[in-house]
């Protein structure tokens, strides 16, 4: 039962993974619900799911000493990993759609 919350380097217990997907999953809720419909609400999703699981993981691999600093710090660089993963993507959004925007006003 233990290993379902161990967090050491060189695994990680289930329930700290779905910690971090749910992490990704309510940043990408929150920014669905700041930002409104201008971008799509899957694709968010899925963003910050994969970046806060990469960046929860990552952490486990390479940062802190007991199990409680790796707990920590993973849950930390979950929600960093995630917040740059989708402010990245919602740049990368909003520059494409806007060049998109510009060529076909030239186009008229």
């Amino acid at each position: 039962m233990s290993d379902l919350y161990v967090v050491s380097a060189d695994k990680a217990g289930i329930l700290i993974w779905v910690l971090w997907a749910l992490i990704g999953a309510f940043e990408a809720l929150f920014l669905s619900r700041t930002i409104g419909s201008r971008r799509m609400l899957l694709f968010d999703l899925i963003v910050g799911v994969v970046c806060a699981v990469l960046g929860g993981y990552s952490s486990t691999q390479f940062l802190g000493d007991t199990p409680t600093q790796m707990f920590l710090l993973s849950i930390l660089l979950a929600v960093l990993g995630g917040a740059v993963g989708l402010w990245i993507t919602g740049a990368l959004f909003y520059h494409f759609s806007e060049e998109d925007a510009d060529a076909e006003e030239k186009k008229r």
